[in-house]
């Protein structure tokens, strides 16, 4: 089979995927109840597990960098609520092939169907998780401004990036099943070298770390706005190139290796 005639496939299942939205807001839907079955609280506990990391490690954090309490507690929530939904997307697509196998298999689902579930489930714990930042908003007296505004713009700009890593690391890891244990050990160090638990702007050497990061211009875009009602044009720059260069490069691999999926899981 030549590579126009796989790309075509590909395109085919990247459509399918989009159509087949009442699947995978089911099958997402229903993992997120599935992973908090019979809880009280449900999906909440998401919310209530960074709450009490944020409110816990924040008045400590913030005494030890000199910096306002308050800014650093809505500085670390927002940090680490996109740093696991961007995280949780990529590291779960490794692994959603070989646990979706009956899906694959009895119901020939499109493999974006099934990558659109993995985003769904996790967009939808993060909902929860900013309807607490809001509640820390309201708490804290900050001010609402306009930039707000460009906010879900950069949730879906984050949300492409997060795909096309998350496209390319299925195909990887489910050939090489050693790749979602690695990835693991990777995003624990990228943890810490990503501006969450720290501010670029403490020290002039952190700031070229920072700005050296993707990862910290995908949560600024999206940071940015909500604490100091800037929208820094270079993170943007940054992570549309990424996003570009990232489709560029991912999706041609899933048209290539696309055929052979079934056959790894």
């Amino acid at each position: 089979m030549n590579f126009t005639k796989k790309l075509k496939e590909a395109r085919s299942d990247f459509q399918k995927g989009l159509t087949s939205y009442d699947i995978w807001l089911a099958l997402g839907w229903n993992d997120v109840q599935g992973r908090y079955n019979r809880s009280k609280l449900g999906v909440f506990w998401a919310s209530l597990s960074i709450l009490i990391f944020v409110c816990t490690l924040g008045p400590i954090y913030s005494r030890l960098f000199d910096v306002s309490s308050s800014d650093y507690i809505l500085h670390l929530m927002l940090g680490l609520v996109v740093w696991n939904y961007t995280q949780a997307i990529i590291l779960e697509s490794g692994r959603e092939y070989a646990n979706s196998v009956n899906y694959i298999a009895s119901f020939q689902l499109s493999y974006f169907t099934l990558l659109l579930r993995v985003v769904w489930r996790n967009l939808v714990v993060m909902g929860y998780q900013m309807l607490v930042f809001l509640g820390l908003v309201l708490v804290m007296g900050q001010v609402w401004n306009i930039s707000w505004l460009i906010v879900p713009v950069a949730l879906l700009v984050i949300t492409l990036n997060a795909l096309w890593l998350g496209l390319f690391v299925s195909v990887l890891a489910t050939r090489f099943r050693d790749v979602g244990e690695i990835l693991n050990n990777l995003f624990r160090l990228i943890f810490f070298v990503t501006p969450i638990m720290w501010m670029p702007e403490m020290k002039e050497e952190l700031d070229l770390v920072a700005n050296l990061n993707p990862f910290y211009h995908l949560i600024e875009i999206y940071r940015g706005p909500f604490l100091s009602g800037h929208v820094s044009i270079k993170s943007w720059v940054v992570s549309l190139a990424i996003g570009c260069l990232g489709w560029a490069v991912a999706f041609p691999l899933f048209a290539k290796y696309r055929s052979r999926i079934a056959f790894w899981v």
